[in-house]
């Protein structure tokens, strides 16, 4: 793979993406969840994609204009921390609303996983810098395997897939130089272990 293919492979599963796409997993999984009113999930996929991906997305011109970030690939962690903060806000409002207008627990549990993997990641970002890409897709894939525990529904496949990108990506990042071996695992491991957790426990 080259590095072309490692930046296109790191765009398309951006991890401001996953949410939605782990929502619109959910949402046509064979489980309770698809059989929700078209109306219902038309909202619940608006609220997560603008308050997950377009709101963080729109606040990039302005982190680069104020000298905040350098670019948008934020290679010192502590350039991290403020657009780090903001999505962590932007992810507790997002949870807020979603149980406010009582989308289905299930929903609302992998947004929370979501929001604590980016508070996790916003604090280590003080210390360390983790992949954030592998933390997403690490959620992604605890989230897919919780659910099917919890719903008793077949997700295999998307379960399969979602370690096929993730081992992608990883192998991206670490192309790109923009992480080190144990930041890409260290990152998917913590994004497993919170999905897990947060769906089969709160």
């Amino acid at each position: 793979m080259g590095k072309t293919s490692a930046k296109i492979f790191s765009i398309l599963f951006h991890p401001l993406l996953l949410p939605s796409i782990g929502i619109l997993i959910l949402l046509n999984s064979g489980s309770v969840l698809e059989y929700l009113p078209y109306q219902a999930k038309k909202v619940i996929l608006l609220v997560v994609g603008v308050s997950t991906f377009i709101l963080p997305l729109t606040f990039v011109p302005f982190f680069i204009f104020q000298k905040i970030i350098k670019n948008v690939q934020m290679e010192n962690n502590r350039e991290r921390l403020i657009p780090f903060f903001v999505t962590s806000v932007l992810y507790v409002f997002c949870y807020y609303l979603l149980v406010r207008l009582g989308a289905p627990p299930t929903i609302s549990k992998f947004i929370l996983a979501a929001t604590i993997t980016v508070v996790i990641l916003f604090l280590l970002s003080f210390k360390w810098k983790i992949s954030a890409h592998m933390m997403g897709l690490g959620g992604l894939t605890g989230a897919l395997i919780a659910v099917s525990f919890r719903l008793g529904v077949n997700l295999e496949y998307f379960i399969v897939v979602s370690v096929i990108v993730s081992g992608i990506i990883g192998y991206s990042r670490l192309k790109l130089k923009t992480h080190k071996q144990y930041q890409v695992y260290v990152g998917w491991l913590t994004g497993v272990l919170v999905s897990l957790m947060v769906i089969f426990f709160f």
